[in-house]
């Protein structure tokens, strides 16, 4: 059976293969022709007729010369003479069309008229064509044409034919020309189907071939169909040609002529899969419970899923063409994103949280798959991003760690994390030799409230309590509750017992209030145990079982009280409070008094001024120094309200003073550093002042280094109002503390105190002198003033007048007084 057939035409318009020369009506005229001819007139005959028709002329008189403008110059056509002087013109021909220059070659034989036998000779030396003699001049131009245009149809072909050809043989079909009863006429098979045989049927009388009984069984109708003019005709079938797996096929079926139809066959079998395959892909995507989206390589959308819309509010044309890596990356901190593609690119998949956002501005959590799809070449064509919302699993998993450690009825920590969080503390406060504080509380008689009111009520109480808890304590403490109605409080950092002390005040006054149970109000009362650490335990159980031992002492003792661990301990911390209670109450009971010690001119023995000191007249331990509480009054926030008696009092003295006539005199008081620091001291300060009609310049106040230092550019600030408005400064205790010059120089200050530390020494210790000697210079030489303090003997005095001390205080000259002994002193000091 032959492979190719009529009916298949070549191409037209092909473009040949460049390497034979392209030649076309119009440029036929300009080709190069090769004569070959031994006859000189026939030569030149053939010469002038060519050109004259717009050929160009080359010319040989024998095979020799030929040869030489054949290797010259290619022609592209040759005129041969049969005879030649040194050989014949077939022998010639054939030498020039092996050649590879010459392969496809046009060459006319120039015979004999009549003489068949070179006409024969010369088709079979591979001759084109024959020109007999003599020759028409005339028409011989027409000739060459027609030859060469013949030899470019052939050329063009030929080329269509292989095109054909190759197109035919490279699709997956099989081409059939068939006629009515199904007789294969012929067949053109592609190089990707197989089993070709099995499609012809031969019979064996006949030799003829027909399409199979099972196939033709069923196109029968569709053939009939094509050949009663209804149109060409698709359908699809499902046929083994072997006994292998049954096969899906497609049969494209037209009309060629009246008695001949033209059936394209393709094996759909693959694609059919292909297809249920998308159909059940799509039903995947779409039916997901799972949002998906698919990204091109740059991480722009171009396609998202019914659960995509649904979970993320967005309409799928909303989001097309968004960059997705850059939308996610604004979520995430920076570099986090870089990082997913690179890990993504560099496995093939990504597994993780991301954090969400939908169309209303709703964050979510969301488990990712991420995967990348990669195209034939290797380079990557998609990303598949596969994701769920996990908040409700998020929530869940969160509260069952949270209920495996803490208490489901009121929420607080549990055992479990109180152990935790108590070893925690105790390994932090052991490397920075720290205490640690547990407070064990149990509620007095809770049980008749189960027992008279039920459980719910009992609940109630128990939540209620540990909300109590919870806002008497600090962010950095812990409320525990380890059953019924037994609570902890642990307190990592822990300065003193005192602090203690404090929290379980603080706990017992707020358990001691009302509680409201179904609109009834219930009163109990804690009893609390205090352990310490390291004092009293140093692990969680052995603290905790002494905090429950202190809290049955404390029950022991009549229940509502506390009680620590420790009886030494408890003794001390009592002690401490009853000092603080009374020191809350001294302003009010008038126990806080001022004294004064006399400032005096070193030079000229006269009084400069006095200073202010602070006594508490305890009515059971006498007068108390201020070294003895004033650092009480500061951890408990007494010192401004003290402070500002301090100044009223002192201001109101020197009232009394200059309507007594008393010489003008200069009060010094000391400030605290919170003082200072409040808002509104300045103010606060002058409102004193003009109430008492005292003069600022008669008011000096005292400021260590240590408290200016703290931000010394604000205390400049406050310092310079203060001198604006008259107030004098001192700083006390200079050259104890870091001193920095820089500042000091642009401090406004009047006086610096020399410390007594120093003047003690002086005399012993040639240190101390030299700094005496330094200070008092320093001062000289910023335009300030000195004054010594803790002057006792007279040799002292003389070494800080040879030093240019110009004032002094201290028990050389008098202790500080009460009031009416200072101004018995001041007249006898006059007098002398």
């Amino acid at each position: 059976m032959k492979d190719t057939h009529p009916m298949f035409e070549p191409e037209r318009n092909v473009t040949p293969d460049t390497s034979v020369p392209l030649i076309t009506l119009g440029d036929t005229r300009s080709s190069l022709v090769l004569v070959i001819d031994d006859d000189e007139a026939a030569r030149l005959m053939t010469n002038i007729t060519l050109e004259q028709a717009g050929f160009q002329v080359m010319e040989a008189a024998d095979c020799a010369s030929a040869r030489a403008r054949f290797a010259e110059r290619k022609p592209d056509i040759v005129l041969l003479d049969v005879l030649l002087p040194d050989g014949d013109g077939f022998s010639l021909c054939r030498e020039l069309l092996q050649d590879p220059r010459g392969r496809d070659l046009p060459i006319a034989m120039v015979t004999g008229l009549g003489d068949i036998e070179s006409i024969h000779l010369a088709y079979e030396s591979g001759a084109t064509d024959f020109i007999t003699k003599p020759v028409s001049w005339g028409s011989l131009p027409y000739r060459l044409q027609f030859i060469l245009r013949a030899k470019k149809a052939f050329h063009d072909v030929s080329v269509s034919e292989g095109k054909t050809r190759a197109l035919l043989a490279g699709i997956p079909d099989m081409i059939m020309r068939i006629d009515r009863d199904g007789q294969v006429i012929d067949m053109q098979v592609g190089s990707y189907t197989h089993e070709m045989d099995q499609w012809v049927s031969y019979d064996e009388i006949s030799g003829e071939g027909h399409l199979p009984a099972p196939v033709y069984r069923i196109l029968a109708p569709q053939i009939r169909r094509v050949f009663a003019g209804r149109g060409e005709q698709l359908v699809e079938f499902e046929w083994s040609p072997s006994n292998a797996v049954v096969r899906t096929w497609e049969a494209r079926i037209m009309l060629r002529e009246q008695q001949e139809i033209v059936m394209v066959i393709r094996d759909i079998t693959q694609r059919k899969h292909q297809e249920a395959e998308l159909r059940l892909w799509a039903k995947v995507f779409e039916g997901s419970n799972e949002a998906i989206m698919i990204l091109d390589a740059q991480f722009r959308i171009v396609l998202v899923n019914k659960t995509y819309e649904k979970m993320m509010g967005f309409a799928a044309h909303e989001v097309l063409g968004v960059d997705a890596a850059q939308v996610g990356a604004s979520q995430h901190p920076r570099g986090f994103f870089r990082n997913l593609i690179a890990v993504l690119n560099e496995r093939g998949a990504w597994l993780g949280e991301l954090s969400n956002q939908r169309k209303n501005g709703e964050v979510f959590p969301s488990w990712f798959s991420i995967s990348r799809v990669l195209g034939g070449d290797g380079l990557i064509e998609n990303y598949i991003a596969i994701f769920t919302d996990i908040s409700e699993r998020k929530k869940s998993r969160e509260r069952l760690d949270f209920l495996a450690h803490h208490d489901s009825l009121t929420e607080l920590p549990n055992r479990t994390l109180l152990n935790d969080r108590l070893e925690m503390a105790i390994n932090t406060a052991k490397r920075r030799e720290e205490k640690v504080g547990l407070l064990f509380i149990d509620l007095d008689r809770f049980k008749n409230i189960n027992d008279s009111l039920g459980h719910a009520a009992g609940d109630q109480i128990l939540r209620q309590t540990a909300k109590r808890l919870k806002n008497v304590i600090r962010n950095d403490d812990t409320v525990a509750r380890l059953g019924g109605d037994e609570f902890v409080v642990l307190l990592p950092r822990v300065q003193d017992e005192r602090s203690l002390a404090e929290v379980a005040i603080k706990v017992r006054e707020e358990l001691l209030k009302p509680y409201s149970v179904e609109e009834m109000p219930l009163h109990l009362s804690p009893s609390i145990g205090i352990a310490v650490y390291p004092d009293d335990g140093d692990s969680p159980s052995e603290l905790i079982k002494n905090a429950d031992a202190a809290m049955y002492l404390a029950k022991e003792k009549g229940r509502n009280n506390y009680q620590f661990y420790t009886p030494l301990l408890n003794s001390r911390t009592l002690d401490r409070l009853k000092l603080e209670y009374d020191l809350r109450m001294a302003l009010e009971l008038g126990q806080l008094e001022l004294h004064y010690q006399p400032q005096v001119d070193a030079h000229n023995q006269r009084l400069y001024g006095a200073e202010a000191l602070i006594r508490w007249r305890h009515p059971e331990r006498g007068l108390i120094p201020p070294n003895d509480f004033i650092p009480l009054a500061e951890e408990i926030g007494l010192i401004i309200p003290i402070g500002n008696w301090v100044i009223a009092q002192a201001a109101h003295q020197l009232t009394l003073w200059e309507q007594a006539g008393v010489a003008p005199v200069v009060v010094s008081v000391n400030i605290s550093a919170l003082q200072f620091h409040q808002p509104g001291f300045l103010e606060e300060v002058q409102t004193i002042m003009l109430a008492a009609g005292a003069a600022p310049h008669s008011l000096e106040l005292e400021l260590t280094e240590s408290m200016l230092m703290s931000d010394m550019d604000t205390s400049i600030q406050v310092l310079q109002r203060f001198r604006d408005l008259g107030y004098r400064i001192a700083i006390d205790d200079f050259g104890t503390g870091f001193s920095c010059l820089n500042y000091l120089r642009r401090l406004p200050v009047n006086i610096l105190k020399i410390d007594q530390s120093f003047v003690r020494d002086m005399q012993s210790d040639e240190a101390s002198l030299a700094i005496v000697s330094y200070i008092i210079r320093l001062a000289q030489s910023l335009g300030m003033d000195t004054i010594a303090e803790g002057v006792e003997t007279e040799h002292e005095l003389s070494l800080l007048l040879n030093e240019g001390c110009k004032l002094v205080q201290g028990y050389h000259f008098s202790k500080a007084l009460p009031p009416a002994q200072f101004d018995a002193w001041l007249t006898q000091w006059s007098a002398a």
